[in-house]
């Protein structure tokens, strides 16, 4: 949301852009709900995405959640960015010893984890709410997700040949603040990205 055309949303520019392949060689999903969060990623696309089994599984899986918890009203933050966590854990894991495995409807086995998978998860970018204080409880929560996020990830076990990374985009977002997000739309203050925010936050995932 917040890109105009629609298409030139991050994930969009980084297929259009072949970040992670030739567009030609490369099948290109998006698991995104509208409203989505931490355990809709946990509970639902986790399982859709291990048990699917397309001819050619997901080599990349970018993963940007947790702001619509946070917005709808949870603000435990830490139990947020764990549920990211577990996500993560359960891709990677999933028939290797996870406490509560996916299990595959037909078959009662757990489904298959990925494997030689780039899993790259985002922080979130600061918001400059007009409102100092509530700018203020933005970024504490931003601040606070980012460091559990980061030290959950931490302490998982990422199989050989898999790798997992941390997309910083709340750093690259203090030099660009002015014009990153919808800061005046009608209807009121908006956080989603303007398109330059949209190309700054796909080029933090493509460097990473």
């Amino acid at each position: 949301e917040g890109a105009m055309p629609v298409t030139n949303g991050y994930a969009y520019q980084l297929y259009d852009q072949g970040a992670f392949g030739k567009k030609q060689e490369m099948d290109f999903s998006s698991l995104a709900v509208r409203g989505g969060r931490s355990s809709d990623v946990l509970n639902h696309q986790v399982p859709q995405l291990l048990c699917a089994e397309p001819a050619q599984r997901p080599t990349v899986v970018s993963i940007t959640v947790g702001a619509n918890d946070f917005l709808r009203g949870d603000f435990n933050v830490p139990a947020i960015a764990l549920r990211v966590v577990s996500a993560v854990n359960q891709l990677l894991n999933n028939d290797n010893g996870f406490a509560a495995p996916v299990m595959d409807p037909f078959t009662g086995r757990p489904c298959r984890r990925l494997q030689n998978v780039t899993i790259l998860v985002s922080n979130y970018y600061r918001i400059p709410h007009p409102d100092p204080t509530t700018a203020a409880q933005f970024d504490m929560a931003i601040r606070g997700f980012d460091f559990v996020l980061r030290a959950g990830l931490q302490g998982i076990h990422v199989p050989a040949g898999s790798k997992v990374a941390v997309v910083d985009l709340y750093t690259m977002s203090l030099e660009h603040e002015a014009d990153f997000v919808l800061t005046s739309r009608p209807g009121g203050f908006d956080i989603h990205p303007t398109n330059l925010g949209h190309t700054l936050i796909a080029r933090e995932f493509q460097k990473v």
